[in-house]
């Protein structure tokens, strides 16, 4: 047992949690030890601290005036009792612990037995630190992918620092994922961090680039150069998928219409373009109100230049043990949707017939694709691959800073969730209803957490922590631009 005892248990104990005073202050989080009845140690977490003191109005009137004035001080604190290990389970004890029984600062051997900070070898993605502790915190890799990841910060938080991190881990284990990107951060991660190396040092983390790990996919290559020509092929679409690219969703009516044009055209042309469907469309024999329609959504995907008679191939997007991005910077929302319901469509019949590796796909800016008021054009098969991809090893992160506005079955499917400092009362509480354990001290840290600091839940862990996210190794793509530049 740590021998430093820095308080005793006062007042009426509970299973759960249990007040003490302090012989002095200790910051919020701390993690604490107790022996139960058992003679075991149990480690306990500091949640709340109060400091109390005699000064009144006339002795700090006293105080401003310079006169010395005594003033006694007494530290008290709330602490939630985590438990003890029990081979791979962490119990809590049944019995309340005794009022008036030392509490002690919890030795790092019993942190990390109790939270389970161990490496899971070679499946381990490594997070970062320990807050104030030199302990690694290692997420499972298959914990991640199978049961879905949300990072979630508000803006500036520092997501796409801490997406980059977990991407360069799996990079490192030769995981296979997609990155959709609609502001074009994520290309940095071929490059080395050019950080001071005292911080690498600290956690231990040598600079590195991934570039012959990367490729990039975009449907603006004059604005994205670095990023390969995304197209669709328009032959491989049938007419219930072509009308939903074309934002269709209500397809009942439309499909006859739209087969029958598919069919007569591929007649004369097998690799007909947009074009062709547009003119048979409005020219051909038959007319209708439906194929006007059809006609005006075909225009408007003309423009995207995202069809051709030949495009892009899935087995181009998904390369074993490589990260593809799905650069979409310049690309109008709707256009987005567009792509990222075609993308995610193609992933996940194709990851059911095991035609393509399994995958983690990370999808950005989630509260724009899968909202939770109103509907995207790729909210059905977000929620699809939320409730249903893991059993066929396609794997979700979704990343937001605006977490009320993510659709909440969509989030409720993470069970892994890391969370940097979120301020806004709306994201704070839909945060605290989708997370377990969560006690209303770690609601208020969060709130306050400096950037670099992140609150993981899942990942393997039973008890939510906070780490020190570790420097990237790579280069850094999403920070602000200086309005001033620096003198």
């Amino acid at each position: 047992m740590p021998a430093e005892e820095v308080g005793r248990i006062f007042g009426d104990v509970g299973l759960g949690t249990f007040r003490l005073t302090l012989a002095r202050p200790l910051e919020r989080g701390e993690y604490l030890a107790v022996v139960d009845e058992s003679k075991r140690a149990v480690l306990c977490q500091l949640d709340d601290v109060e400091r109390r003191s005699d000064l009144n109005l006339e002795k700090a009137n006293r105080l401003a005036h310079g006169d010395a004035v005594p003033v006694e001080e007494t530290f008290f604190g709330r602490s939630v009792i985590l438990g003890y290990r029990e081979g791979p389970i962490v119990r809590v004890p049944q019995i309340p612990f005794r009022p008036g029984s030392p509490v002690y600062r919890a030795d790092e051997p019993l942190i990390a037995q109790v939270l389970g900070l161990k490496s899971n070898g070679g499946s381990s993605a490594y997070l970062g630190l320990l807050r104030n502790h030199d302990l690694k915190v290692e997420l499972d890799i298959n914990a991640l992918c199978q049961r879905h990841v949300s990072v979630l910060s508000k803006t500036g938080g520092g997501k796409s620092y801490l997406v980059g991190v977990l991407l360069e881990e799996f990079l490192k284990h030769k995981v296979t994922c997609v990155i959709i990107d609609p502001h074009g951060e994520y290309g940095s991660i071929r490059y080395r961090s050019e950080h001071a190396p005292r911080e690498h040092a600290r956690f231990g983390i040598d600079a590195q680039g991934f570039r012959d790990q990367v490729q990039e996919f975009s449907p603006d290559t004059n604005l994205n150069p670095e990023a390969k020509p995304l197209t669709f092929s328009l032959g491989h679409l049938d007419a219930r998928e072509l009308l939903l690219f074309m934002g269709i969703t209500n397809v009942r009516g439309f499909v006859a219409p739209m087969k029958a044009l598919l069919d007569r055209v591929a007649v004369d042309n097998p690799e007909y373009t947009v074009r062709d469907l547009i003119q048979a469309a409005r020219h051909g024999e038959e007319r209708s109100p439906l194929l006007e329609a059809i006609a005006e959504r075909l225009e408007y995907v003309d423009e995207t230049h995202l069809l051709a008679p030949r495009g892009t191939s899935l087995s181009e997007l998904v390369s074993p043990g490589k990260m593809t991005i799905i650069n979409l910077r310049g690309s109008a929302p709707d256009v987005q949707e567009l792509i990222v319901t075609r993308i995610a469509t193609s992933f996940f019949e194709q990851r059911k017939r095991g035609k393509i590796p399994p995958l983690f796909m990370v999808l950005e800016e989630a509260h724009n694709f899968c909202p939770q008021q109103g509907q995207a054009l790729c909210s059905r098969i977000l929620k699809t691959i939320a409730s249903e991809g893991r059993k066929f090893g396609l794997g979700m992160c979704v990343v937001s800073q605006r977490p009320a506005r993510v659709d909440k079955s969509v989030l409720s499917q993470c069970a892994t969730q890391l969370i940097l400092q979120v301020t806004n009362p709306l994201d704070v509480r839909a945060i605290a209803q989708s997370i377990e354990g969560l006690t209303d001290g770690m609601t208020e840290i969060i709130q306050g957490l400096p950037i670099g600091t992140c609150l993981v839940t899942g990942g393997g862990f039973q008890t939510p922590l906070f780490c020190e996210v570790r420097p990237r190794a790579s280069r850094h793509g999403g920070e602000s631009v200086k309005v001033v530049p620096a003198s």
